[in-house]
């Protein structure tokens, strides 16, 4: 089925900032992707995969028919998003990174952008604690190079108002709005916003979060006797002092919790809001390995903000991050994915990973309070079955309300030798049980009930 594209809103103003970052420039006079045209009458279809990293096509080996069938799950969607963990460069900039000898992430070029174009991806989210492995100027250039591409990038942008803004897929009077959130990210990749004559810093949208900490009274004193001897940590009063950056305050029993920003929440469901206005279906992409790889269910903070996401206007919330299935939940009216796995994941044979704390497994209530972590314990290594699994979801709204959802398990090859693994691939039955099962389990304690019909997940929204 071959669809036209047409996409406007934040792409465009993406658009208009790539020149000073770009290295990879169409000719004038060319448009920066097709036009995409949504049926005029019936059902919307969004077909959601999960990370991506991808460093060459895939080989015409593996394409079996296996692989075909979940490309034609993507295929078939009116549109279809995912989540791209990398950068995509070219010129200097990919001779500079090829010549390195740092360790360093994977990252592709205007190959890896078509084969993704050919996979039957529409939009791709780059919201993620990879958006900026190669710099700001980085992530513009792969902003550019899916351009030119003929897909909509989303969750970046030259200053904080770019990267917030969505992404409006269709033309005439419908359009599926997409937003793309990162709550995994580091502070050096945070785009900020334009003050005035003074520019923001490109960057990605984040919802940022830090640690509120209580610590039982034996706990407290031990601690605010060290504080003021440790770098960063000083005493500021009876009941609570700051350590490492980080408030500590005495309570009966010890806790952590992680607390989102406000004023981020408020803009994005701002966002959400806006964009239903004008559009059928909003869609918003998150991107979160909180609390850490290991858990099978995602931060509290980030159930509450999905929700309140819905709540705003969502129809459907795609989580995806910690390489691992998580649950899903029917709620107000709308769909919430915690986590859809990966879609597609290739690393550099030989390249070491980024020493990045979250692709680290670390436990992410230590490293909010500024202390180094270490893995969690039990989190899936790369020779696990859940690491190497996933789902592509498919959502049906017509007059945007959510009519169906099927989720459409996905198999990574955990049993594949190293240079095969990674590519998607429809798994026959039992693997397809398996995965679904997993996901049921995962779903139940949202009180989701998912039936497994002809090895798809059917989830049921009453």
């Amino acid at each position: 089925m071959t669809r036209k594209k047409f996409w406007t809103g934040g792409a465009i103003l993406l658009a208009v900032g790539l020149a000073p970052f770009s290295s990879c420039r169409r000719p004038p006079g060319v448009p920066p992707a097709e036009s995409f045209v949504l049926p005029p009458t019936g059902r919307l279809t969004i077909a959601a995969g999960g990370d991506i990293v991808i460093n060459r096509p895939v080989a015409r080996s593996d394409r079996d028919t296996a692989f075909e069938a979940i490309v034609a799950v993507v295929r078939s969607a009116t549109l279809a998003i995912t989540n791209l963990e990398m950068n995509l460069l070219a010129g200097d900039r990919a001779n500079a990174a090829r010549g390195s000898t740092e360790p360093r992430w994977t990252f592709g070029s205007t190959r890896e952008a078509a084969e993704l174009k050919g996979l039957g991806f529409d939009l791709v989210g780059q919201a993620n604690n990879h958006a900026t492995d190669y710099g700001p100027e980085g992530m513009m250039e792969t902003s550019e190079i899916l351009t030119a591409s003929g897909l909509m990038p989303a969750g970046s942008g030259r200053d904080l108002g770019h990267a917030r803004a969505p992404v409006f897929a269709g033309g005439g009077p419908r359009k599926i709005a997409v937003l793309a959130v990162a709550i995994s990210s580091s502070p050096e990749s945070v785009a900020t916003p334009t003050r005035g004559i003074i520019n923001g810093r490109p960057g990605i949208n984040p919802l940022r979060y830090a640690a509120d900490v209580t610590v039982d009274a034996r706990s407290y004193e031990t601690l605010r006797r060290s504080a003021p001897a440790l770098q960063g940590g000083s005493e500021t009063g009876s009941d609570q002092f700051t350590l490492l950056g980080t408030n500590i305050k005495k309570g009966v029993q010890t806790a952590v919790n992680l607390v989102p920003d406000a004023r981020d929440v408020d803009e994005i469901l701002a966002q959400i809001g806006r964009a239903r206005a004008t559009a059928e279906v909003v869609v918003l992409s998150v991107h979160s390995h909180e609390p850490s790889n290991d858990s099978d269910r995602p931060a509290e903070f980030f159930e509450d903000f999905a929700r309140r996401a819905i709540d705003a206007g969502a129809g459907l919330v795609v989580g995806h991050g910690p390489h691992r299935l998580r649950g899903v939940e029917i709620y107000n009216g709308g769909a919430i994915l915690y986590s859809v796995g990966d879609f597609l994941f290739q690393p550099e044979p030989g390249q070491p990973p980024l020493a990045d704390p979250y692709d680290a497994g670390l436990d992410m209530y230590s490293l909010a309070m500024g202390i180094p972590g270490r893995p969690a314990a039990g989190r899936p290594e790369a020779g696990s079955a859940e690491r190497w699994e996933g789902a592509v979801a498919v959502a049906s709204f017509e007059a945007g309300a959510l009519q169906a959802l099927q989720m459409h398990p996905v198999d990574l090859g955990v049993d594949l030798p190293p240079t095969r693994k990674g590519i998607p691939r429809k798994p026959a039955s039992p693997r397809a049980v398996t995965i679904l099962e997993t996901l049921a389990r995962l779903s139940q304690r949202y009180t989701t009930t998912i039936r497994i019909e002809n090895g798809v997940g059917i989830v049921v929204l009453d």
